[in-house]
């Protein structure tokens, strides 16, 4: 299903019950809820899973450690551009039994870091596609109920009953989701450690 920004607001608005719109420029209540909630709703609904379409690998590149993180971590790392979500780190060799642990943190100019004590550190992440043609049906149908979710409370503003069923709608659908993405992966077995 190949949806338009302007087919997922009108579905989000659907689940709301009220009228839908034609275009983003609209200067309707339910339009301008719509842009205003939209690139909140799409980073936070990619931060809850990590959907296969948006899922990536990078070799993180290498910055000072602040000194106040000194004594902590040996190593940081600027992150990728529109990394939403870190997941793992790896070094050179993905044969890594254990996880590796790291922090995010801002550093002095408010930039984020990762921090650890891996060299040559890569990173899998959940990144922000912004691209609706990239979405898949899955993400799209989370991505109007969280819409809706968020624009329920603006739009709907004394019926505290209704935006409370709209956020339900979200979260008991998430687990569905997480499970039908998640059959569209099989992890290797890690190796045995003594092996190694």
């Amino acid at each position: 299903m190949a949806a338009s920004k302007i087919q997922i607001w009108n579905m989000a608005l659907g689940f709301i019950g009220t009228r839908t719109v034609a275009s983003e420029t609209e200067h309707t209540p339910e339009a301008i809820q719509c842009g205003l909630f939209w690139d909140s709703a799409r980073r936070q609904v990619l931060r809850d899973y990590p959907y296969n379409f948006a899922q990536a690998r990078k070799t993180l590149a290498a910055v000072k450690v602040p000194d106040v993180y000194a004594e902590e971590w040996r190593f940081a790392y600027k992150l990728p551009d529109l990394c939403l979500k870190a997941h793992r780190i790896y070094g050179r060799e993905r044969r890594e039994v254990r996880r590796i642990p790291f922090t995010i943190v801002s550093s002095d100019d408010g930039t984020e870091i990762l921090l650890t004590d891996m060299e040559a550190a890569r990173l899998d992440y959940t990144w922000d596609v912004t691209d609706v043609a990239r979405w898949d049906d899955l993400f799209i149908a989370m991505m109007a109920r969280k819409l809706a979710a968020l624009i329920g409370v603006p739009l709907l503003k004394n019926n505290s009953t209704k935006v409370q069923e709209l956020e339900q709608l979200y979260r008991t659908s998430l687990p569905k989701a997480m499970e039908s993405n998640a059959s569209e992966r099989h992890d290797r077995e890690p190796l045995d450690t003594w092996l190694l």
